[in-house]
């Protein structure tokens, strides 16, 4: 692939410290404020037990290494969140289960984040939502070109702390896979194929953005055909001159709109082009920011097709 010089980014800018990864939702009982709500068979009306029920800042998505809440008796199920803010909900239900996994909806299940319900709490307030109805599972079924390319497929972008997540989908050796445990919804998917750039379905680095592909119950023999965008960019960090060594670097490049990870950790990595980014490193046991303290207030990115960038890290 060729690769013309397109821009270089080489001012040195302030990082930040903080604890942790301004993306990752935390559950905080101790913030006494939650959303509650119950879980429901849409077809039979029938209560749900055992549906993981996540509560996600908007508009950030990533699934967690343990769920944090699951329906009970009479589907009844409380998620605690780490304070104010607008939130959507996410239900998940076991991968062995007959229902599908949904953004919940005014009126049911959709695939979309933007469609979801969106919680407005207080800081200490609980409330009470309207039900999640689920439906039956139903399979995203598609291939990839160049089908002699390995990877693993998603509907999340992966998230650091989680190795092997059980959620994503290895690709096959003929290109195919089947994203077998999600609602029958239009879904985005996540391609990620060794040695090419992370990105949606449409071949952007925004999630919101994304070409969706149809849910179907049992798979489609029309498989969605994904095509890698081949506008990637070529992205390089090093520390800044005068800068404490640090072996233990480890860099994430989050999407300014979504705060997905699309890329890392290494310091030579490929971007989708046509999106910006905000730049988290880890060193030393600490989580910085190019140029801020958090996300917030980090320096975007602008990641241009086909542009060769660098960066220098404080």
């Amino acid at each position: 692939m060729r690769w013309p010089i397109a821009a270089v980014v080489g001012v040195a800018v302030t990082a930040g410290i903080t604890s942790g990864a301004a993306a990752a939702p935390v559950t905080d009982p101790g913030s006494g404020t939650a959303i509650t709500t119950r879980v429901f068979d849409r077809a039979t009306g029938e209560p749900v037990k055992g549906v993981c029920v996540l509560a996600l800042p908007v508009p950030t998505f990533s699934l967690p290494k343990a769920c944090p809440a699951r329906s009970g008796g009479g589907g009844r199920v409380t998620v605690q969140v780490p304070g104010p803010g607008q939130y959507n909900l996410f239900a998940l239900p076991k991968l062995d289960s007959p229902y599908g996994a949904q953004w919940v909806g005014p009126d049911g299940g959709t695939g979309r984040q933007q469609q979801a319900r969106r919680v407005t709490l207080a800081a200490g307030e609980t409330k009470r939502v309207a039900q999640v109805l689920l439906d039956p599972r139903a399979t995203i079924s598609g291939w990839t070109h160049p089908r002699e390319l390995p990877g693993v497929v998603s509907i999340a972008a992966p998230d650091p702390d989680v190795a092997n997540d059980p959620r994503t989908t290895p690709i096959r050796p003929d290109g195919t896979f089947d994203i077998d445990w999600v609602g029958p919804y239009e879904w985005p998917v996540l391609l990620r194929l060794d040695g090419e750039a992370i990105q949606w379905s449409g071949g952007v680095g925004n999630r919101l953005i994304a070409e969706t592909v149809r849910a179907v119950p049992g798979g489609s023999a029309d498989r969605y055909e994904f095509h890698p965008g081949y506008t990637e960019a070529r992205l390089f960090v090093q520390m800044a001159n005068g800068a404490p060594p640090c072996p233990d670097l480890r860099v994430f490049y989050r999407n300014v709109a979504t705060r997905d990870v699309m890329g890392g950790t290494g310091l030579t990595s490929l971007l989708a082009g046509g999106q910006q980014i905000k730049i988290e490193y880890q060193c030393a046991g600490e989580t910085r920011w190019y140029g801020g303290t958090d996300f917030d207030s980090a320096t975007p990115v602008v990641v241009k097709y086909f542009a060769w960038l660098r960066v220098y890290l404080p």
